[in-house]
């Protein structure tokens, strides 16, 4: 499972969850982050730390979205730099399948796919199940 920045993927989560408990195999979630190139330094005693940081924040994000997940499913945590686009696609070549979000907002119809979503269904190698969850603004 693709673990985003939205505070309100669990739908998404569970979604996953629930199937690797029925496949019998482990979750693995993932949260791709990345270093803005404004942040980076020069500096030979600083270099390397404003990524540390930017990782360390998306373990504690990957952490607080799998904290609800049921004790009987065993979760593999990753966090990987770069692209979340990139960083599932290549994630899909050794999974059964790739869990997404897509954003549902109140008034509209259908899905807001974002990059994310529309990459994993047009490059993935595996399937990809799109899970609806409610925008931040809803």
């Amino acid at each position: 499972v693709g673990v985003g920045d939205e505070a309100n993927e669990s739908a998404v989560v569970r979604f996953a969850a629930e199937e690797a408990r029925r496949r019998g195999v482990p979750l693995e979630a993932v949260r791709a982050w990345r270093c803005p190139a404004h942040e980076t330094t020069d500096h030979p005693l600083l270099a390397g730390e404003p990524a540390r940081l930017h990782e360390k924040q998306a373990a504690e994000e990957l952490e607080a979205a799998v904290q609800d997940v049921p004790a009987d499913v065993r979760v593999r945590r990753r966090t990987v730099e770069g692209h979340a686009r990139r960083v599932l696609v290549d994630a899909s070549h050794e999974a059964g399948l790739l869990v997404v979000g897509a954003k549902r907002r109140e008034g509209r119809f259908g899905l807001q796919l974002g990059h994310v979503a529309h990459a994993a269904l047009h490059h993935s190698a595996c399937p990809v199940a799109v899970v609806p969850h409610p925008a931040r603004d809803a």
